[in-house]
């Protein structure tokens, strides 16, 4: 608890919970983008993968998750001083750990299904439907995610400050 105690007194963690210039605003945009791009990138290949727009390439993926890696960097940055600004809390707030617990388990879904795709991925190209393991891993990768935002977006309401 002394080392949360510490990230709030920080200078990130003062600026982003008492700023006068809007810290928490900004850094909440900011991770708002940055999810939003990750979580795009990663929610079109799962439907891509379940058979919606079988004529796009996969190939198209390899580029836009270039942009995605960007969008996780600012998401982490932005996470880490929202974190920095009130992790005593947060460290005791269920959709919180529910939310990283989330994006862990979304992650181990997306490496699962890249792993799979990239052995399938001439048939794949070819435009012919994904294996039933691959929609299965695609499914609940995207459903992960999904529950990852949604989790995020209810600790607004069950957060004490």
């Amino acid at each position: 608890m002394e080392f949360l105690q510490w990230l709030a007194n920080s200078p990130v963690g003062v600026w982003v919970s008492s700023s006068e210039t809007y810290g928490y605003y900004i850094t909440l945009s900011v991770h708002a983008v940055g999810m939003g791009i990750v979580a795009g990138v990663i929610l079109m290949l799962c439907a891509r993968l379940l058979g919606f727009a079988r004529d796009l390439s996969l190939n198209i993926f390899d580029k836009l998750f270039t942009i995605a890696k960007y969008g996780f960097f600012f998401n982490a940055l932005s996470g880490a001083a929202l974190f920095a600004a009130n992790g005593v809390n947060l460290m005791k707030n269920v959709p919180f750990l529910l939310k990283l617990t989330f994006i862990v388990l979304g992650g181990v879904g997306l490496l699962l299904t890249s792993r799979s795709v990239e052995r399938e991925r001439a048939m794949l190209s070819d435009g012919e439907a994904a294996s039933v393991k691959i929609k299965v891993l695609a499914l609940v990768t995207g459903l992960l995610w999904i529950a990852a935002i949604l989790s995020g977006r209810i600790i607004a309401y069950t957060i004490s400050y």
